[in-house]
């Protein structure tokens, strides 16, 4: 089961304690955003069957119509096939049977949790969420530009506000940050799916932590390598000619340290020294090993 089927699951099983204003929001919500809402057609589709089970249940309990459920190859449609009944829904949540463009229509919101009812039914009708372990998106798919503005709009207002953009002629009412998305899904309604989201971004960045960590430290172990391998070639030059007996006392002793100790890192070195040095004491003297073998005198 999908991340997204999950959250509508929760969200029908959230939507049976509710204030009868509220239930009709959220059956407004489904069928507004369903794929037809007018006179001519009324019905939403979807392949989740117990989604379109309940969507038919509370046309037939709250609206009081007579709702059909049949299959539509890999999906489900729920219609009001009477034409007298879909004129009686538009006309219950506000709508005339002549309206040219789709709106929300604000005075079937009678009390503070009809705004998260009515978004509930939005989700549950033409919404989809990706599994957090993947990517952090939530979207609103919603055929008309006038009703994805208003959707904004009204989200909006709700301290939720959203992204809008077009695709494939579809607009997308959307959202990318896992914060903003968990918002939306504890105003609707779906609250273990929030710590299912949570669990799943400390999981990730608790990766990402560790990669970065590892990343780093391969990053200077191949620093440290290439710079030992210069060394190591500087001084092998150095041992051919003029000989590392001409050197100086503590070239000569950071020349041998480094031959014996081709992995050991500058620290190591350090303290494989007769006499103290630090860190970067002993980093300059390899560095005039270096200048030396290149022919440049030593003057680095």
């Amino acid at each position: 089961m999908s991340f997204a089927t999950e959250v509508k699951q929760e969200l029908l099983h959230a939507s049976e304690q509710r204030e009868p204003c509220c239930a009709e929001s959220q059956l407004y919500g489904m069928l507004l955003f369903g794929r037809e809402f007018s006179a001519r057609g009324m019905c939403l589709r979807t392949e989740n069957r117990a989604l379109a089970e309940y969507a038919c249940a509370q046309l037939r309990e709250v609206a009081l119509a007579a709702a059909r459920l049949e299959p539509r190859g890999r999906k489900w449609e729920v219609s009001v096939p009477r034409a007298e009944e879909r004129l009686r829904l538009l006309e219950r949540f506000g709508h005339g049977e002549n309206e040219l463009t789709l709106r929300i229509a604000r005075e079937n919101f009678t009390c503070e949790g009809c705004r998260a009812a009515f978004l509930r039914g939005a989700f549950l009708s033409c919404a989809a969420v990706s599994a957090p372990e993947r990517q952090y998106h939530l979207e609103f798919y919603v055929a008309y530009k006038n009703l994805a503005r208003e959707l904004c709009a009204l989200l909006a207002e709700c301290e939720l506000p959203p992204k809008l953009c077009q695709r494939g002629g579809i607009w997308l009412v959307y959202y990318k940050d896992s914060t903003q998305i968990e918002d939306v899904l504890m105003f609707i309604g779906a609250r273990l799916s929030i710590l299912d989201l949570i669990n799943a971004k400390i999981e990730k960045d608790v990766r990402n932590n560790v990669n970065r960590a590892v990343n780093f430290e391969m990053a200077n172990v191949g620093r440290s390598a290439g710079a030992a391998a210069a060394q190591l070639l500087a001084i092998a030059k150095l041992r051919a000619s003029p000989g590392l007996d001409a050197l100086p006392d503590a070239l000569r002793e950071a020349a041998l340290l480094r031959e014996a100790n081709p992995e050991a890192s500058l620290q190591e070195l350090c303290e494989l020294a007769e006499a103290p040095v630090s860190r970067s004491g002993m980093n300059h003297r390899l560095k005039r090993l270096e200048a030396l073998a290149s022919g440049d005198g030593g003057k680095k």
